[in-house]
């Protein structure tokens, strides 16, 4: 498997602006503490509730230690049965900019779905040497079907897979410093895992691979919980986390969607 670009001229050509809504003025006088629970084997099961019904979500996410990948994994099954109708798994190397900022640099994933009982894939893999997404389709559409290029944006937020967003801004140390600091944003790149298919799911989705958004500190509420929230193509997306700062609910109410952990 290729190795990943570090990608420094496109993720951070204004890293300090980056850091600034946290406090920090300059990010490479900053040692991130990378928050070692971020790494732990987590297995949780989510209810999704949207506008097609009810679903159960297990999601899995660790870190490979031989390989220095975090992976996250995620099936989403009929509610009481065993029928999957989407699988995903999203592969990031675990990194570091400059020996002081701790980032997780997007390397692989795969992306499957099932309409109408017929199978759609999306796999990306970072070309290090075209500095771009490769992107390739299998489904039994033509316009669905083949390989594709897309250019890493020059921009200066972080990289981030869309269902790996809470770990990759963990491995930063944003999270920490912002529940530190009752406050904070932090500029990311959205890699969307599942396009083109996700996107024919829901509505006002841009049709990109990649999509500029803002991810901010909310506050904390009476039930002790952590909320963040995605601001990205003109919706909103919050994030709620547990004491372990490990995600526990997810509402997109422009969507109709929820996503609340379960025992």
């Amino acid at each position: 498997m290729k190795k990943v670009l570090l990608l420094v001229s496109l993720m951070f050509i204004s890293s300090c602006a980056y850091f600034k809504s946290v406090g920090i003025s300059n990010p490479f006088s900053f040692k991130s503490s990378p928050d070692s629970g971020n790494t732990d084997k987590v297995t949780k099961k989510f209810q999704l509730t949207d506008k097609a019904g009810k679903f159960l979500i297990e999601r899995e996410k660790g870190f490979n230690k031989s390989k220095n990948q975090f992976i996250v994994k995620k099936v989403v099954k009929a509610t009481g049965g065993s029928k999957e109708l989407e699988k995903l798994i999203v592969i990031s190397k675990l990194g570091s900019l400059k020996k002081s900022l701790t980032i997780l640099k997007p390397e692989i994933s795969e992306y499957s779905v099932w309409f109408e009982g017929k199978k759609y894939v999306s796999r990306m893999e970072v070309n290090e040497e075209t500095k771009s997404m490769d992107v390739k389709l299998f489904s039994p559409e033509k316009q669905w079907q083949g390989k594709s290029v897309f250019p890493f944006p020059k921009t200066m937020g972080v990289f981030c897979y869309f269902s790996q967003l809470t770990e990759c801004a963990r491995a930063t140390g944003f999270i920490d410093q912002a529940i530190k600091r009752d406050s904070g944003s932090m500029k990311v790149v959205i890699i969307w895992e599942g396009y083109p298919y996700f996107q024919e799911q829901y509505l006002n989705i841009p049709n990109e691979v990649f999509t500029e958004g803002v991810f901010e500190y909310d506050g904390r509420n009476a039930n002790g919980e952590r909320r963040f929230t995605l601001n990205i193509a003109g919706q909103s997306i919050f994030y709620f986390l547990d004491s372990n700062k490990e995600l526990m609910k997810k509402f997109w109410v422009s969507q109709g969607l929820s996503m609340v952990e379960i025992n």
